[in-house]
């Protein structure tokens, strides 16, 4: 019998984990990922600042991430919190940083 490993990829679950690949195919939304993994949640203020980018180039791969369903976010008054939303990400995540260190 074979084990979770050794089975082969359905279609269904090469087309989710696409998914979650082209949607972080980008430099800067893995760095968001970064943030948010360390921090736990966001708002978008804090994450330009901590990366160094323009609010409005922050907030748009937020929203792309939001839409694809990477991300969570929660509104508290004015603010808008992230968190990551699939644990998937957290796993690419920790590829790229142990292709890295």
């Amino acid at each position: 019998m074979a084990t979770e490993t050794e089975r082969l990829l359905t279609e269904g679950d090469v087309e989710d984990t696409a998914h979650v690949l082209r949607c972080l195919g980008h430099p800067l939304r893995l760095r968001i990922l970064d943030v948010l993994e360390r921090g736990g949640e966001a708002t978008v203020t804090e994450i330009y600042e901590a990366l160094g980018v323009e609010q409005a180039v922050a907030s748009q791969h937020l929203t792309t991430m939001w839409d694809k369903g990477i991300l969570q976010r929660r509104k508290d008054g004015v603010h808008v919190y992230y968190s990551i939303g699939d644990e998937r990400a957290l796993k690419v995540l920790a590829c790229v940083r142990q292709a890295n260190c």
